[in-house]
């Protein structure tokens, strides 16, 4: 059983995201400074992609983003090398923490009924919701570390 506590963590956590995505320019965001494959636009969309996958997808219900958001934001993609619009940038904001508000709110409704069984890229293996949205904060977290390091290297 997930926790209040635990909510809150992973809250604070996407709070921390929304105020990096709010401190850089829409170049910043795009940029992939040398000894990067992608950006601090793709690594933060790129956790609300993988939030929907681990949590709705892998227990057959309906995600709450566009395919093409997903296509583009998910595991295996690149950045397209385009400067996101006010647009688009507002629609991430809108869907950092509405995603983990519709989480919690959709887990204690009790809609998770069934998990397929998921291997994540290190290995780890995911057999049920309550493990999917464990592992998923382990997973923002190492991308917070990415946005970080982007950081840094954009500022120096």
């Amino acid at each position: 059983m997930i926790t209040k506590e635990v909510f809150t963590l992973y809250r604070k956590l996407r709070e921390r995201q929304l105020l990096l995505l709010d401190s850089f320019t829409p170049e910043q965001l795009a940029a992939i400074p040398k000894g990067f494959k992608n950006n601090i636009l793709w690594n933060i969309a790129h956790c609300i992609v993988t939030q929907q996958a681990y949590c709705y997808g892998n227990s057959d219900l309906p995600l709450y983003i566009s395919e093409a958001f997903r296509a583009a934001y998910c595991k295996g993609s690149v950045p397209d090398g385009h400067i996101p619009t006010t647009a688009e940038i507002e629609e991430l904001r809108g869907l950092m923490l509405s995603t983990v508000d519709r989480l919690e709110e959709d887990y204690h409704k009790g809609i998770f009924t069934h998990y397929n069984h998921y291997v994540t890229g290190i290995g780890y293996e995911l057999d049920s919701i309550d493990e999917a949205i464990y592992f998923n904060i382990s997973h923002e977290g190492v991308h917070l570390g990415s946005v970080l390091a982007l950081k840094n290297a954009i500022n120096h």
